[in-house]
C-alpha cells in the first residue's frame, strides 16, 4: 500500500494506536509516508509499538477533553500541523451484555470511549484545521454493528452515534476542505501469530473463550472466506486519506469482505 498512495508531508493521529486495529492503521500511514503520532492510554504500549513502526509516541485518554486539546496542541507546536486524524480508541470487554446486566457505571464508561471520544477529537482537529485553513481528513473507526446490531446495546448503540456525528460533521466542516467520513471493520483478527478460530466450539486465545454459534456463523458467510487483519483496515483508512478521496465526504465505508452483502 505504502508505494501505491502517497502521504508524504502529512501529520497524522491514530487513537488507540498501541495495538490491534489502531496498530494496522498507523503501520499502513507510515509505509505511506506520513509522519505518525500513535497514541494509547497505556504508555508502555505506547510507547513500544511508535518505537516499533518509527512514529511518535503521546499516550492520550481519549475521554478526557483537556487532555486531547492538549494533545493536538502539541502536535500542532511539534510538528507543524494536524492533517489527518483517526479517531479509533474504543472499547467494549467488560462493557456489554444482555440489556438487564449492563450498569450505568458500565453505560458511561463504554460512551465516554466510543462516543465522546470521537466527539473531542473531531472537535479538537476541526478547530486545528480550520484555523490552518489547509483542509484535512477525519476518520472516524465505526462498526458493522452500527448498522447490522448484535453484539449488544451499548457497544452497536455507541457504533451507530460516530456514524451519525461523521454525516452531521461531513456537512459542517466540508466547506473548509475538511472530509469526514468513517470507516466500518467487520470482523477482525487482532491477535498477530494465533489462528483465527472458525469452529465455535474453538477457545479464542489469549481469552480462553469459545468463539461462539452467533460469531461463527457471521465469519461463515464472509464471501471473502477469511477474516480481516489490521492491515486491511489500514489500508481503507489511507485510501480515505489520501488525496484520492478528495471528494469522498460522509461515507459510511464497510470494510467487512462482503458479509454486509448476504
Amino acid at each position: 500500500m505504502g508505494k501505491d498512495i502517497d502521504l508524504q508531508g502529512k501529520v497524522a493521529l491514530i487513537t488507540g494506536g498501541g495495538q490491534g486495529i489502531g496498530k494496522g492503521i498507523a503501520k499502513v500511514l507510515g509505509e505511506c509516508g506520513a509522519t505518525v503520532v500513535v497514541s494509547d492510554i497505556n504508555p508502555d504500549t505506547t510507547a513500544a509499538t511508535a518505537a516499533e513502526l518509527g512514529a511518535k509516541a503521546l499516550p492520550l485518554n481519549v475521554a478526557d477533553q483537556t487532555a486531547f486539546n492538549a494533545a493536538i496542541d502539541q502536535i500542532v507546536a511539534e510538528q507543524g500541523s494536524l492533517d489527518i486524524l483517526v479517531n479509533n480508541a474504543g472499547v467494549y470487554r467488560e462493557y456489554g451484555g444482555a440489556i438487564e446486566t449492563i450498569t450505568p457505571e458500565m453505560w458511561r464508561t463504554l460512551w465516554s470511549v466510543n462516543v465522546d471520544g470521537v466527539f473531542f477529537g473531531c472537535q479538537a482537529a476541526a478547530r486545528v484545521m480550520v484555523a490552518a485553513g489547509n483542509g484535512g481528513r477525519i476518520i472516524n473507526i465505526a462498526s458493522t454493528q452500527a448498522v447490522s446490531p448484535g453484539v449488544g446495546v451499548t457497544y452497536d448503540g455507541s457504533k451507530a452515534a460516530v456514524v451519525q456525528i461523521t454525516r452531521t460533521l461531513a456537512l459542517e466542516l466540508g466547506r473548509h476542505n475538511i472530509t469526514v467520513n468513517a470507516v466500518a471493520p467487520g470482523a477482525t483478527w487482532v491477535n498477530p501469530g494465533d489462528p483465527p478460530p472458525i469452529d465455535s466450539t474453538a477457545p479464542i486465545p489469549r481469552s480462553g473463550q469459545p468463539l461462539g454459534d452467533a460469531v461463527a456463523s457471521r465469519i461463515a458467510r464472509i464471501p471473502a472466506g477469511r477474516w480481516a487483519v489490521p492491515e486491511d483496515i489500514g489500508n481503507s483508512v489511507a485510501f480515505v486519506a489520501s488525496p484520492l478521496a478528495s471528494y469522498i465526504n460522509g461515507v459510511y465505508l464497510n470494510v467487512d469482505g462482503g458479509w454486509l452483502t448476504e
